[in-house]
């Protein structure tokens, strides 16, 4: 009787060992990986670093794994935005670019096996401001008698957009040698009230003071405007005595400017010189704010 029972224990273990082996086998009991978005870093106003770490490949091989990125949450591997990192479990580093400026992003990690792909934890992050200011030196005079005025293309889009001017008038008082600026179409300068008894009832413009705020935004008596304005005034009279009338008559000064184009207004700044000896007006240097709608200080280069 023993020896009987003996042989059939011996004959169930192939059965035993065969359910247990094939439990660990059975697809039933795969899944999909298990995946974490790493932290980001390394940001910068395009640019940036993400990762992943697969811990556990769900019973079956890894065959891809990286990370997707998206201005909109939940972002999938079926985006362009996407790095792949190889396969397999264990930790990847991704770096991805051509970020845009000032910008929330949301990044997840995946990973993906025969049973499908998985998605880490989201983690969003916003991309440096960067550099929005386009900055020129110019270097560029009038005086009158010259047959052309300076003329500047502010965005280099192959049109003029101001011009800055001398002219010359007279009255039975004497003469007015008038230094004044032109907006362009519907670009705009920033200027007191216009003045009829100035040539071209042109108001006086603004003088900005460094570091200033140049927007939308007005004080008491100004206004943008897309007429011509002054700059200075040097009124002569007939008894020879000299006077000069505006901010730009004892020097140099920053005007404010609007350039207005496709229903956007891109806000900026000039320096320009009088010089009351030669009477030659100088453009020494200029720049605008190539993000729609948003302020620029005066006398600012970069952001």
């Amino acid at each position: 009787m023993k020896a009987n029972s003996f042989r059939l224990f011996l004959l169930s273990i192939p059965f035993f060992i065969a359910l247990f082996c094939g439990c660990s086998d059975d697809p039933k009991n795969d899944s999909l990986p298990i995946v974490q978005t790493l932290e980001v870093t390394n940001i910068t106003s395009n640019q940036a670093t993400s990762g992943g770490m697969v811990t556990h490949d769900g019973g079956q091989p890894v065959t891809e794994r990286g990370i997707c990125w998206d201005i909109n949450p939940q972002p999938t591997k079926d985006l362009q935005t996407k790095k792949v990192n190889g396969h397999g479990t264990g930790s990847f580093e991704s770096h991805f670019d051509n970020l845009e400026p000032n910008q929330q992003y949301f990044v997840r990690a995946y990973a993906t096996n025969s049973m499908g792909t998985s998605y880490g934890n989201e983690v969003s992050f916003f991309t440096e401001q960067g550099n929005t200011i386009v900055y020129k030196m110019s270097g560029s005079t009038v005086k009158y008698g010259d047959l052309d005025p300076i003329a500047i293309d502010l965005s280099d889009d192959g049109y003029v957009d101001f011009t800055i001017f001398v002219e010359l008038t007279a009255n039975s008082l004497g003469d007015r040698l008038y230094v004044g600026m032109n907006p362009v179409g519907v670009n705009g300068i920033k200027s007191g009230s216009a003045i009829d008894d100035n040539f071209l009832n042109m108001g006086f413009l603004v003088a900005q003071t460094e570091g200033s705020i140049i927007d939308a935004g007005l004080n008491t008596n100004e206004r943008w405007t897309t007429d011509s304005g002054v700059l200075a005034i040097r009124n002569t009279f007939n008894n020879g005595s000299v006077s000069y009338e505006g901010a730009w008559g004892d020097g140099t000064h920053l005007v404010g400017v609007q350039h207005n184009r496709a229903n956007s207004t891109y806000f900026g700044w000039m320096r320009i010189a009088f010089d009351k000896t030669t009477e030659v007006v100088t453009l020494i240097d200029y720049a605008y704010n190539t993000k729609a709608n948003q302020h620029i200080r005066a006398g600012v280069t970069s952001n």
